[in-house]
């Protein structure tokens, strides 16, 4: 036996299932894909979830020349490989790094990946591979590695990954029998799971919205080739791989040096939340301030929903993920699989709890969200108190103020002033009522535009860690550029 052969990794580490005589020719396959796509140069790779080093066999057995990094969320098999791995004449030309990044599924004690500092300079890498990694993340977390390696890769460097992907058309009663995985349930408007109880087993995605992901985030599609596990055994490997090209000018700068083209004919407008395109008249046959019809005829989502769904679309799951969330009243706005866990507050009936007296611990959640609610609460500062209590060190507040953009003070009334028991009208001067700087709080307040109507709308958004402020800042500019940022407060 080869001393490669000798070292690989054991069985209980091997979680793909390769046996003893399988792993090298798994390995040497993945390392022949890497090579046939870089043309067989000695390139400086970036391997991500390098797990147990099946690439790295295979690349040292096929007498790779360049340099390879891999890393991991998971410790042990870093670890492993760190101790294992190496032979006398590897030099430092392989190497191995365990990163604390969150996953609900392998490291749900990991910190969310805008919160690790990769111990990678920029311009570092000719080529990155992810095997098998965003097969198991939801689309924000992907958006969001997109957007981190992006300054790791030299100019026209290659992403070599694998999906599940799915055809136009695609839907869950149409599905081909002989699929490896069946998805049960549609979880968003691009996503498919397989088994519920773990989301992220098998995460499939609708291949149109990857293909404006990898453009979106500055890499450009040049190579796709389909895998078997939609029912087709003549396609030879498995999962689906697309090969990306970092952009060599920005999309900006592309978009405007290329030659004039028709304008598109406009789609309809859409509801951020379920898809639909049909809306009706909102409460009591309320219109938009812009004439459009407000209300969603499937969802029911309001313009101040949508507009809260595409600012939280900003934030990469792996800010949101590991949170514990907590609702107060019915809104569609948020969606519960973005979070760790998701509690629901509707007063005086499910899981009602009293704003002005949280009976729960302290640091209980990590995002609470709360729209249109504290104008009804006869002690809102008592309120506002106790939900900085049970937010967690690092957790995130989010409130909808009705109008208070509009307004440079808040206005509180001995009893309720219209149908909806509104008892105080806030505003700009919110993060000064509510003692935010004294409490060491951060806050945001952030306007977006509702894609259904076109009417304006704010997010106030404060933080336990002050610093948070500039993060949710870039994620958000970076996500959307027409969003604004009317106030900013730091203790």
């Amino acid at each position: 036996m080869s001393a490669v052969l000798s070292q690989i990794p054991p069985p209980q580490l091997r979680f793909m299932g390769e046996s003893d005589a399988s792993f090298m020719p798994v390995a040497e396959q993945l390392s022949a894909t890497v090579l046939e796509q870089v043309g067989g140069r000695a390139v400086d790779l970036l391997d991500i979830g390098c797990g147990y080093g099946r690439l790295a066999y295979g690349l040292r057995q096929a007498g790779f020349g360049g340099s390879y990094r891999g890393f991991d969320i998971l410790r042990e098999h870093v670890e492993w490989l760190k101790e294992h791995f190496a032979a006398p004449d590897d030099g430092a030309r392989f190497g191995f790094d365990f990163v604390n990044v969150h996953n609900a599924r392998y490291n749900p004690g990991g910190l969310p990946l805008a919160d690790v500092a990769l111990p990678y300079a920029a311009n570092s890498f000719d080529c990155v591979t992810a095997f098998s990694v965003f097969t198991h993340m939801e689309e924000d977390d992907v958006r969001t590695y997109l957007r981190r390696i992006h300054p790791l890769v030299r100019e026209n460097g290659l992403w070599i990954a694998t999906f599940f992907s799915l055809p136009d058309g695609f839907s869950l009663a149409t599905q081909n029998p002989q699929m490896r995985y069946r998805l049960s349930e549609q979880v968003s408007e691009h996503a498919f799971i397989h088994n519920p109880a773990e989301p992220l087993h098998v995460i499939a995605y609708k291949e149109a919205f990857l293909r404006t992901l990898f453009a979106q985030e500055g890499w450009e599609l040049v190579a796709h080739k389909g895998g078997s596990w939609l029912g087709d055994p003549a396609k030879g490997e498995f999962q689906d791989r697309f090969a990306l090209r970092k952009r060599a000018v920005p999309v900006a700068l592309a978009v405007a040096v290329a030659a004039p083209q028709p304008e598109p004919a406009a789609a309809p407008p859409s509801c951020n939340i379920c898809g639909n395109q049909a809306f009706v008249p909102g409460p009591s046959g309320r219109m938009a301030s812009s004439g459009a019809a407000p209300c969603c005829a499937r969802c029911g989502a309001l313009e101040r929903h949508r507009v809260v769904r595409q600012i939280f679309l900003g934030m990469p799951i792996g800010y949101l993920d590991w949170r514990r969330g907590l609702q107060f009243s019915p809104d569609p706005a948020q969606h519960p699989a973005w979070y760790r866990s998701y509690e629901v507050s509707v007063y005086g009936g499910s899981g009602s709890l009293d704003i002005q007296a949280i009976a729960r611990p302290d640091d209980s959640y990590d995002f609470i969200t709360l729209s249109h609610v504290l104008e009804c609460i006869p002690d809102d500062l008592a309120a506002f108190a106790e939900l900085q209590r049970v937010l967690a060190p690092r957790g995130l507040l989010h409130i909808g103020f009705g109008g208070a953009q509009g307004r440079a003070l808040s206005e509180d009334f001995e009893a309720a002033i219209d149908q909806h028991g509104n008892r105080h009208r806030y505003g700009r001067d919110v993060y000064q009522r509510f003692g935010c700087a004294a409490k060491g709080m951060g806050m945001l307040a952030v306007q977006g535009t509702d894609p259904a109507t076109g009417v304006h709308d704010v997010a106030w958004l404060f933080v336990n860690h002050a610093p948070d402020v500039a993060l949710l800042r870039g994620f958000l500019l970076a996500w959307d550029p027409e969003l604004v940022i009317l106030e900013q407060a730091l203790p």
